[in-house]
């Protein structure tokens, strides 16, 4: 009886002892559970917030989670690479970013953000590597599927480009941005009645939209050489590409409009991309118009050009090609600056 009565004894002061233990894991996982209900509520305020352009208020939200706790969720990385993107800090943003994705691998909105980051860079091949990760992991985003096509416009990979913009049409049949960039791939492949039907479809739904007509004035000339019916389709000389100011520069050459044309050919002629046709073109231009002593500088000036300009020139159309994809990208969230 009296061992009876020890045992019990031991028993309850093993219990009492253990209670503590429970008692703290249990506040523990309590800890953990509000911490992670919190940075997810934390989490919307400050995306929304950004997507919004209230950085202030996303700053604010961004201050409730400082506490230790709140470091080890992959979410708190991402939050913070998100905010120095919003800021343009690139390299702290990447790294933040990585760090998100080492903690969880298959984290679909920081690996997207992570290849705009490369793209703002003008690190296009990083950035569609990246979005080939991103779209293994949310096949199923229309966005994330224009992104990679777009990159894979710009790196002139245009068969992938195709199938990109074509998977994004999928998801999203009445994107207009995506059958942009498909038309624009299509007339860089001389499908000109491919982009053609491509861009007839955007005007049909947004008979406003200035890219769509500056590419039909495009190829209205490359497909019936009409100046007069190509240039209806110009609505704004200063947003053309360097492709289309070419086109509309022979529009209204052919249409007497020389000083005109002058104006859209000028920047490509002194450009380093600049071909004999262009500079021959421009001479021709300035003879017309009277600019003798002009057209004579012009003809010192492409006397004097460099040898090995041709590296040059696919320097300068590279950058411009990724300044007018940057423009065209499908952002998350918008910049502060």
């Amino acid at each position: 009886m009296k061992n009876k009565k020890i045992v019990f004894l031991s028993l309850l002061l093993l219990f009492g002892s253990l209670q503590p233990i429970f008692a703290d894991a249990e506040d523990q996982e309590s800890i953990e559970l509000n911490a992670k209900i919190e940075i997810e509520k934390v989490s919307r305020n400050i995306i929304n917030a950004l997507r919004y352009g209230r950085f202030v208020l996303a700053d604010t939200e961004w201050k409730k989670i400082q506490s230790d706790v709140y470091k080890t969720f992959a979410e708190y990385d991402y939050l913070n690479g998100s905010l120095l993107y919003s800021r343009m800090e690139w390299q702290e943003a990447k790294e933040s970013l990585n760090r998100t994705l080492k903690k969880e691998p298959n984290h679909e909105a920081a690996s997207f953000l992570l290849g705009m980051i490369y793209a703002q860079e003008d690190s296009w091949s990083e950035a569609k590597e990246t979005w080939i990760e991103t779209n293994q992991i949310s096949p199923y985003n229309p966005f994330y599927h224009y992104n990679l096509g777009l990159a894979y416009f710009i790196l002139k990979d245009y068969p992938n480009a195709i199938t990109s913009l074509n998977k994004s049409l999928e998801y999203k049949a009445n994107y207009n941005e995506a059958k942009l960039i498909l038309a624009k791939t299509y007339l860089e492949l001389n499908q000109v009645d491919k982009a053609k039907i491509e861009l007839s479809s955007i005007l049909e739904q947004d008979p406003k939209h200035i890219q769509a007509s500056h590419l039909m004035g495009r190829v209205i000339y490359l497909m019936d050489k009409d100046p007069k019916k190509s240039l209806t389709y110009l609505k704004n000389p200063r947003a053309l590409g360097w492709r289309e100011k070419k086109v509309y520069a022979r529009c209204y050459f052919e249409m007497r409009m020389w000083r005109e044309a002058e104006n859209l050919l000028r920047p490509i002629a002194y450009s380093p991309f600049a071909d004999e046709y262009d500079q021959s073109f421009y001479l021709n231009l300035l003879l017309n118009l009277g600019f003798d002593e002009r057209a004579n500088d012009f003809f010192h000036f492409i006397q004097k050009q460099s040898q090995n300009e041709s590296k040059i020139a696919e320097a300068y159309r590279m950058l411009l090609s990724s300044r007018e994809g940057k423009d065209l990208l499908y952002h998350y969230f918008k910049l502060r600056y």
